[in-house]
């Protein structure tokens, strides 16, 4: 290192601190830290004269250029200096630059991943301030005042209106050109000339709200002004060139957003809402006239309606979107919900109006509107939104965000049938599987002679079924977190103590971790007991309503477990492990009313309620009249129960790929229902690379083989065996069951063989075929028999099935 490694690239103060930025002159052909071949320089330096030459004359003929202007004008006798040169071609590439800076506004960029990659937003090119533009004469036919600043006008000697833009309902809204800041396009909001009282206190608060919020979803504010023409003066906000919203929803074909686009255009514009809430303020009008989408942002505009929560007095909104409690109330979180809830329900349905054309209150029902057939979490989550009872919305933003995400999981993979890992969720994965053997465990009778059932059972149900997640907000979850490793006993001790300290008081995970631990140890009663103790303090809790459900099940009360399900399904409708239990206990109840293998519906009903081919989008509105007109949960009608169980298995296993029980739930109540190649296609969905597969493989075997025989699913049978390996443990009692199905087909028919003359497996689809190949199959499977006396009941079975032979 020499003494020039150790010198500055700028100089020092006495202090020895940097006297600040300061400027380089950039040449890219300048090298100070290497010798250089004289040859070589003098070929750079006459490069560099060729350079400067052509800069020259490039600078004369540029009228940007006002150096260059005068150098033409001077004439060619006073040729311009190494520092003239140099400063002209500074400044002819800052021009440049802005040039192409100021062109490529609006630009098109490429689409933007939202939702966690869910949802692609595409570019919308910013609105040309010229097209931006309207003019007032309709809005002042209909008795709105008229703008009181024309096109030319100045105000404050630095904002040239250009004209108007919108009218809001607290006066107009102006496009203005800033000659202060580099003829920046800016919005100028006016209030109305004649205002009342609580116009001027809203306006007011406006100016106090807005001169302190800075968030990216937020429209920016640059000034507040005053000006005698208009009393109240201006806001100075940023222009934000793009459509809104409704704008968007509109210039579709059928007047209504994608249903995934608009809850991800929602999804951007909550943590906007959420700032906003963090700071004490509610929203109070958000509607899709609020909302803008310019190039690749969602932006809120339009905060004239903020104020605090539980503020009283005068409360700006729309009618249509504004919560009902709002004017006895005043307004909350809770009623910023409901707006959400009905905007994003006008983005995508059309809603019923009066008269006057604002929105009626309620939502469509889903016997009514497709859309929410097709979704009806969708429907669910709006129903929560917009409830009546503000205590039943969705608590905060963080809350819906986290439904959102999960409705719009099912949304895409219903419609398009791609699958995305459930990010957001409150409970674990499935932590184990339940019905996915005991078809082809009943196949086990033919080694050792003992019965099996097909039914499912409430414990292998519960010890599937996911668990909730520990709420990390809760004051006890990090000793909860502690002791999760530890055994139930244990784990029940040292909550006991918990209980003790004034610490844990107010916490809820604390007193259902005690539940937790009783259902581990088996305690079932006693946790009930537990519940009802807590039902006061946390029966509003999903949580509480989750654990209830999961006792209820264990006691065979299919009922209550039904009701509190339902609950949770109503609480969390982006959810799949409401959905999957909610499943469960209705084919709990349907075995228990001895409809398990009864069909129940429509032949098409059922096909679209499974989602495998159609949806219930496609199905007559006039089917649904009658049939279950509040779409409730809570029933024991049989068909009602059916219908809910393949749509709720059927959604799981669309929207969860690793939620194999559901797959294996959908083809039962499809195969109950007769549709047997439904069932099998919903089983041929299980991933290859699922620990389940080969399950899944022979499962559909023996179902092809079910029901009405025919020579083709015989066939299509043993081929999906033969490509099984045979050192498969069920091989050979799957392929007897096969051979049996396609003797008793030709018996059945009163044939000798079948219409094809090729083999079922390594023998003849005859008759006689077959018992050949089954008494050699049932001697093979003998041999594997753990028990002496069923050996020889295989070895006597083998022996009748023979055909006689004369030798």
């Amino acid at each position: 290192m020499n003494e020039r490694d150790l010198e500055f690239p700028v100089d020092l103060t006495e202090s020895g601190e940097s006297s600040g930025t300061q400027a380089v002159h950039f040449d890219p052909f300048a090298d100070d830290d290497e010798e250089i071949d004289p040859g070589i320089s003098a070929l750079i330096e006459d490069l560099g004269n060729l350079r400067d030459q052509h800069d020259a004359q490039a600078l004369a003929a540029d009228v940007v250029s006002a150096v260059g202007t005068a150098a033409v004008a001077a004439g060619p006798a006073t040729a311009p200096t190494a520092a003239a040169r140099r400063d002209d071609t500074s400044a002819r590439a800052r021009q440049l630059a802005l040039s192409t800076f100021r062109k490529r506004r609006g630009a098109e960029r490429g689409d933007r991943s939202v939702a966690d990659g869910m949802v692609e937003l595409p570019f919308v090119v910013p609105t040309r301030p010229e097209d931006a533009l309207q003019d007032p004469a309709e809005a002042e036919a209909e008795g709105v005042p008229a703008p009181q600043l024309n096109p030319g006008d100045m105000v404050a000697s630095q904002y040239e209106i250009l004209g108007v833009i919108a009218h809001g309902g607290m006066g107009w809204i102006y496009l203005a050109n800033d000659h202060f800041v580099s003829e920046r396009l800016v919005v100028l909001k006016g209030l109305q000339s004649e205002k009342s009282t609580d116009e001027q206190g809203a306006a007011v608060a406006e100016r106090e709200f807005l001169a302190d919020i800075t968030h990216p979803g937020i429209v920016k504010i640059y000034n507040f002004i005053d000006d005698p023409r208009v009393p109240g003066g201006f806001i100075v906000m940023e222009y934000v060139g793009g459509p809104s919203l409704r704008s968007r929803r509109n210039e579709q074909p059928n007047r209504v957003l994608p249903i995934d686009l608009a809850i991800a255009y929602i999804i951007e514009i909550l943590p906007a809402l959420d700032y906003l809430h963090s700071r004490g303020v509610v929203y109070n009008d958000l509607k899709p006239d609020n909302i803008v989408v310019t190039e690749d942002q969602v932006k809120l505009i339009d905060l004239g309606a903020v104020s605090g929560i539980s503020a009283f007095g005068f409360i700006y909104g729309t009618k249509g979107f504004q919560a009902p409690e709002v004017a006895s109330h005043g307004p909350s979180v809770a009623s910023d919900i409901y707006t959400i809830g009905r905007t994003l329900a006008s983005l995508t349905v059309r809603l019923p109006k009066d008269e006057a054309g604002v929105y009626l209150p309620g939502l469509p029902n889903p016997g009514d509107e497709p859309l929410f057939r097709q979704h009806l979490s969708f429907y669910r989550l709006l129903l929560r939104c917009t409830s009546e009872d503000p205590t039943r919305r969705f608590r905060d933003v963080n809350e819906l965000s986290t439904q959102l995400h999960g409705v719009l999981r099912e949304v895409i993979a219903v419609r398009s049938g791609l699958q995305f890992p459930a990010q957001h969720s409150l409970f674990s994965p499935q932590r184990t599987t339940f019905g996915t053997k005991h078809l082809v465990f009943r196949t086990d009778q033919l080694i050792d002679g003992i019965d099996r059932t097909v039914r499912i059972t409430a414990p292998e149900v519960v010890s599937a079924l996911p668990a909730p997640l520990i709420d990390r907000s809760d004051v006890g979850a990090a000793m909860l977190s502690g002791s999760s490793y530890t055994e139930p006993q244990e784990a029940l001790e040292t909550l006991r103590q918990a209980m003790k300290t004034s610490e844990y008081e107010h916490s809820a995970e604390i007193p259902l971790g005690v539940v937790r631990a009783m259902l581990d140890l088996g305690f079932t009663g006693q946790a009930r007991t537990w519940l009802s103790s807590l039902e006061g303090r946390l029966g509003h809790d999903w949580r509480f309503q989750w654990y209830s459900g999961v006792t209820a099940l264990l006691l065979d009360d299919y009922a209550n477990a039904q009701a509190h399900f339902a609950e949770v399904l109503n609480i969390l409708p982006g959810e799949a492990a409401p959905k999957l239990a909610l499943a469960a206990v209705d084919e709990l109840i349907l075995q228990r009313l001895g409809h398990h293998h009864t069909a129940l519906l429509p032949e098409k009903l059922s096909r679209s309620a499974s989602l495998l081919s159609t949806s219930l989008e496609t199905v007559p509105t006039d089917v649904f009249t009658d049939f279950n007109p509040t779409w409730t949960h809570i029933t024991q009608e049989p068909a009602i129960l059916r219908f809910n169980t393949i749509g709720l298995y059927g959604l799981v296993w669309a929207t969860n790929p690793t939620t194999v029980s559901s797959a294996f739930g959908l083809a039962r109540q499809l195969m109950a229902e007769g549709q047997i190649e439904m069932a099998v296609a919903a089983l041929d969905r299980v991933p290859q690379a699922s620990r389940h597969h080969r399950m899944a493989q022979l499962t559909t075997i023996l179902q092809l083989i079910s029901g009405t025989l025919t020579e083709s699913r015989i066939r299509r049978a043993a081929r999906r065996l033969e490509e099984i390996p045979t050192n498969e443990p069920r091989f050979l009692q799957i392929k007897i069951a096969v051979m049996s199905a396609g003797l008793n087909f030709l018996r059945d028919a009163d044939v000798e063989s079948a219409a094809s003359p090729n083999d079922l497996f390594d023998y003849s689809f005859t008759q006689r075929g077959l018992r050949y190949g089954l008494a050699y199959t049932l001697r093979q499977q003998a041999r594997q028999a753990p028990f002496a006396r069923h050996r020889y009941t295989l070895v006597d079975l083998a022996n009748q099935v023979r055909p006689v032979t004369w030798f």
